[in-house]
């Protein structure tokens, strides 16, 4: 894991969370080949109550997302709570409407890929499906809490 990454999760583990799990999550998945245990900082946007959306921002330098193909069984630390999901790699329409609430929630990210968000600081919808051929969107499905509450409540980041 890159010291970077290292440092992040070090933190999202620890009780100083607070100040980056408003947009961050860890992200801890096997590798399909390996069977190696991979764990990951991520920013993240809420897409439903339970879904969550990620995004491989520069893919060709990354390979975590392939891992993501056909429902990846996930655990995510949000907040300081474990939650358990299925991620999937979403592609066109699907893609492109997850893309634009993750931009839409964080529109800085935009820039990152190229594109300048307009006055009202959203990006087009030209733009977001341009931006969504581009960029691997990971769709992340939450599973209900073993005592059956609701993954993440409505207090819970976004």
């Amino acid at each position: 894991m890159p010291v970077g990454n290292a440092l992040v999760g070090g933190v999202l583990r620890s009780p100083l969370h607070r100040a980056m799990s408003r947009s961050l999550l860890l992200l801890t998945y096997k590798g399909q080949r390996t069977g190696k245990e991979y764990s990951l900082p991520l920013g993240f946007a809420r897409y439903t109550e339970d879904e969550l959306v990620v995004i491989a921002g520069r893919p060709g330098g990354k390979t975590w997302w392939t891992n993501m193909r056909g429902s990846l069984p996930v655990r995510l630390l949000i907040a300081g709570r474990e939650i358990r999901g299925e991620a999937d790699l979403v592609k066109g329409e699907e893609a492109v409407a997850r893309l634009g609430v993750y931009l839409a929630q964080h529109p800085r990210s935009a820039r990152t890929f190229g594109y300048e968000p307009g006055p009202d600081g959203k990006l087009a919808q030209e733009q977001v499906a341009a931006a969504a051929a581009e960029v691997q969107v990971v769709s992340i499905r939450l599973k209900p809490s073993p005592d059956g509450r609701r993954p993440l409540s409505p207090g819970t980041p976004r």
